[in-house]
């Protein structure tokens, strides 16, 4: 059986990587997104993007950064896990 390559070889680093949260729509859900990655790296002011459901009732950010390596992936997706109203992460 081959192996499986490891996850931080997957990504070739410094890179730019885009983060896709989904939860409420809500100002507050944006800002706890955008604080859980500002956590780790900076973010430029154009970086986050909204997009509210069809309905209204959900909406999913995206936020575009540049990582150095490997460690701050991990630790961003740490860090948007532990948001409460946070439904999906891709």
């Amino acid at each position: 059986m081959p192996e499986q390559p490891r996850a931080e070889d997957l990504l070739n680093f410094p890179c730019d990587h885009l983060f896709k949260a989904m939860g409420p729509n809500s100002v507050i859900f944006i800002e706890k997104v955008r604080r859980a990655v500002a956590e780790t790296v900076p973010i430029a002011e154009d970086a986050v993007k909204t997009r509210a459901s069809t309905k209204g009732n959900y909406l999913s950010v995206t936020v575009r950064v540049h990582l150095e390596n490997f460690d701050q992936l991990t630790r961003i997706y740490a860090s948007l896990r532990k948001i409460d109203e946070l439904k999906f992460l891709l």
